[in-house]
């Protein structure tokens, strides 16, 4: 994929934030479909986290414009519906303040080619309407809160088999209750 030939799904029926696998060893995942394709989006908790936590407090500080604008995409849409999946070291959330639409752009830089005979780097776009996002936003939270507990001394993730706290130099190896 050239660069400006990007994958762009546009505007997207169905976006979605997942954490699969047990806390400790999760991987986390968006997927957006629509009619110019699917994109499957793997990420860092980190990342899903910063995307739940912008959309939330942008809509919490700014408020719909009272008209929306139509949503034109970036690019023209491809011959067929297409579809990638990878691991996103590099994301981008935007938005579109005369439509009101959020666009996500996933790249993975490490693809990237050193030599000209090796493919270009992997980016995929899309956009979905503020609603989309708020909901978008409370999945991913969510998702991103599914995890271990937390030690309430050092605050690090506590594994099912225990902890050894830092602040107790290590020398605590269960698990306690502060009241």
């Amino acid at each position: 994929m050239k660069e400006d030939e990007r994958l762009d799904l546009g505007l997207v029926d169905s976006v979605e934030a997942v954490a699969i696998g047990e806390p400790g060893t999760r991987t986390f995942k968006i997927t957006a479909r629509g009619p110019r394709g699917e994109a499957i989006i793997w990420m860092e908790k980190e990342q899903l986290f910063q995307i739940g936590l912008a959309i939330k407090q942008f809509t919490a500080a700014v408020e719909a414009p009272a008209t929306v604008a139509p949503y034109e995409p970036d690019f023209p849409a491809p011959s067929a519906p297409g579809s990638t999946e990878f691991k996103a070291s590099d994301i981008k959330l935007r938005h579109d303040r005369a439509a009101d639409v959020f666009t996500v752009e996933a790249a993975d830089p490490e693809s990237e080619a050193e030599d000209d005979d090796e493919e270009p780097a992997i980016t995929v776009q899309f956009s979905f309407p503020r609603k989309t996002g708020e909901v978008l936003a409370d999945q991913a939270l969510e998702q991103v809160a599914g995890g271990r507990p937390r030690c309430p001394l050092c605050s690090g993730p506590i594994d099912p088999s225990g902890h050894i706290c830092p602040r107790m130099n290590g020398h605590f190896r269960g698990n306690f209750e502060l009241s």
